[in-house]
């Protein structure tokens, strides 16, 4: 067996290790929460021993404590979330949409400035002390240090009260009746909610791309491969575009990180704009203390980030000959 299928074998073994640690982290702090779902359904007098039971037995709440871990287990790892406590409706179903949401809004805002900050980084590296790398790392530095729901506030204020440019909160008018995913997520009434939350995502990841694209940059300036294409007679242009390309793999390794950490990352975001995504149904089903809601969401929020680092890894031993498969410098 070569030594990268055995770092590849290695890395899942670990990775579906960690699942299974962050499965049993979410069974037992839920269940460590004082009261209990039905809490305010019992106490309310509506209900009768009886059928109390019969809830009770319906979530599998009457088997042991070992009991309920095993087929908790079993149903996360196939992706059965079962049904919400509070509306009766597949945990998928509520989930399902929220996702989408959540992704429409991230992923577009991820990719942006991934490309664009990276761009400028290299740009503001390869001319050190320039107007341009001064002002544009204390702009990117500024929104990545300040709390994402900070920001969020002070675009609303500005651009949704003061100016009344946009609309400050969810993702469409509540008059509108969108059919379709077209429909809904194209039209220009879904544009003009978008815009806030997407500027103010972007802005808050700009710095960590800027800065380790023009840290890169900065790295390979001066470097022997450049002051030979130099003397080749390449331009500058070309000469960054060659450095640029020699930076991409950690930009695309932290891209795989940042992605992974997307959700949990940004449920502020959503709060604060009132988006309907898995972020803000994570809240409200804490709120409600709605287990299975609260279990699939955080759930799907580990393996996000377990699965997303294991692709940084394998990305890493396989496209740096930097790095072998044992995880050290060669």
């Amino acid at each position: 067996m070569s030594a990268f299928r055995r770092f590849l074998l290695k890395r899942i073994a670990i990775s579906i290790g960690l699942v299974l640690v962050a499965t049993s982290v979410i069974f037992f702090v839920l269940r460590m929460l004082p009261g209990s779902p039905f809490t305010m359904l019992f106490t309310s007098g509506n209900i009768g021993p009886e059928k109390q039971q019969e809830i009770l037995e319906l979530y599998g709440l009457t088997e042991p404590l070992w009991k309920q871990y095993l087929l908790y287990v079993k149903n996360m790892l196939t992706l059965q979330f079962g049904y919400s406590i509070q509306s009766s409706a597949s945990v998928w179903s509520i989930i399902g949409p929220k996702l989408l949401n959540t992704l429409i809004l991230l992923v577009p805002a991820l990719v942006t400035t991934a490309i664009l900050s990276s761009a400028a980084g290299m740009y503001a590296g390869w001319n050190r002390g320039s107007k341009f790398e001064k002002t544009s790392i204390v702009v990117s530095t500024f929104f990545r240090s300040t709390p994402i729901f900070i920001s969020g506030l002070l675009f609303l204020i500005l651009f949704a009260y003061t100016l009344d440019i946009f609309p400050p909160f969810g993702m469409r008018s509540v008059t509108a009746a969108p059919t379709g995913l077209a429909d809904t997520y194209l039209s220009t009434d879904f544009l003009y909610h978008y815009m806030l939350p997407f500027s103010t995502a972007v802005l808050y990841y700009s710095g960590d791309f800027l800065l380790l694209a023009r840290n890169g940059v900065v790295e390979k300036k001066g470097s022997e491969f450049l002051q030979l294409h130099k003397a080749k007679g390449l331009t500058e242009f070309e000469q960054l575009a060659r450095a640029g390309r020699n930076t991409m793999l950690p930009l695309l390794t932290y891209f795989a990180l940042r992605l992974g950490m997307i959700f949990q990352g940004l449920i502020l975001l959503e709060v604060v704009f009132g988006w309907p995504g898995i972020g803000q149904e994570l809240v409200n089903a804490i709120a409600q203390q709605d287990y299975p809601l609260v279990q699939a969401s955080v759930f799907i929020m580990a393996l996000a980030v377990i699965v997303m680092n294991l692709v940084a890894d394998i990305m890493y031993a396989y496209f740096d000959p930097n790095v072998n498969a044992s995880g050290g410098s060669v």
